[in-house]
């Protein structure tokens, strides 16, 4: 077997494999991708950046909730202040209480959000117990004249709606990244990439529907190339696979024509595409 035409891929080039639906050629082709076929090193850099995130938010959500929980079966700290002004909250229209505190040996200041009726029951040097929770460190409660004012939007537990919502978000985030960061680790590490011989079953591109702008729309929406192949020896697949090519490779491929292509074991990154002679074999 002679090669013909030899096409070296740039270190842009990304591959994009298809799941194994035993489409025939001909039918419509599935894109649906898990493969991004990213440089492995760069993939193992955003794989690992994106885990982390991802781990921040589970760590952060499940200590928040379980903070909130001990919280709301523990006694506040209470610490006394005394009532200076009031103000509002533009974006709720809630008026919130000017308070002093003196904590930990100095004084400072807090404007939590109230109720009309608490701004109504609290007046300019009114002497008053902010009500903090134990392990959050957040106001959630003001006493004063043997009356108990819950703060709008608090409790003793915090917001465990929203440290739920923090976790499920982590957990969300963070699988893929980590199979990008396995996958550039292992094709990091690999000795070679796999070579597989295979037919052309369709060339596509997606066009731009609205005229290029610069800046970073035009990278987003810039037009992809891909080839979809039929593998002649199944060595690594027996079933259709696509790889996305840059402009001038695809306009210099024709469906039916026989290639072979050397690609990254896991993320499936293209290293050499060429063009295979079989009238000389």
């Amino acid at each position: 077997m002679n090669l013909r035409t030899g096409h070296p891929v740039t270190n842009d080039k990304k591959a994009l494999l298809l799941g194994g639906n035993g489409q025939k050629p001909g039918s419509t082709i599935s894109r649906w991708r898990w493969r991004p076929g990213m440089k492995p090193r760069f993939a193992l850099t955003i794989g690992v950046l994106f885990s982390v995130v991802g781990l921040l938010f589970v760590v952060i959500g499940l200590i928040s909730l379980i903070a909130g929980i001990q919280d709301s079966n523990s006694a506040p700290i209470q610490v006394p202040g005394i009532v200076t002004g009031y103000t509002t909250n533009y974006l709720d229209s809630l008026p919130q209480v000017i308070i002093r505190v003196e904590k930990a040996n100095s004084t400072t200041t807090i404007s939590p959000a109230v109720t009309q009726v608490t701004a109504r029951s609290l007046h300019r040097g009114d002497h008053v117990i902010v009500d903090y929770s134990q392990r959050l460190h957040f106001p959630y409660a003001l006493e004063s004249g043997g009356q108990r004012y819950l703060l709008p939007g608090t409790s003793s537990s915090g917001n465990p709606f929203g440290s739920a919502a923090l976790v499920l978000l982590g957990l969300v985030i963070f699988p893929y990244p980590a199979f990008l960061a396995f996958w550039g680790w292992r094709d990091l590490h690999a000795q070679s990439g796999n070579t597989m011989t295979a037919r052309i079953v369709d060339l596509h591109s997606s066009k731009q529907a609205r005229t290029p702008q610069p800046g970073i729309t035009s990278r987003v929406f810039r037009t992809s190339y891909s080839v979809t192949l039929e593998p002649i020896d199944a060595s690594f697949f027996r079933d259709i696979v696509t790889f996305s090519i840059k402009e001038d490779m695809h306009l210099s491929l024709r469906e039916r024509a026989v290639v072979q292509i050397t690609y990254s074991p896991n993320l499936h990154y293209v290293y050499a595409l060429k063009l295979v002679d079989v009238g000389s074999k």
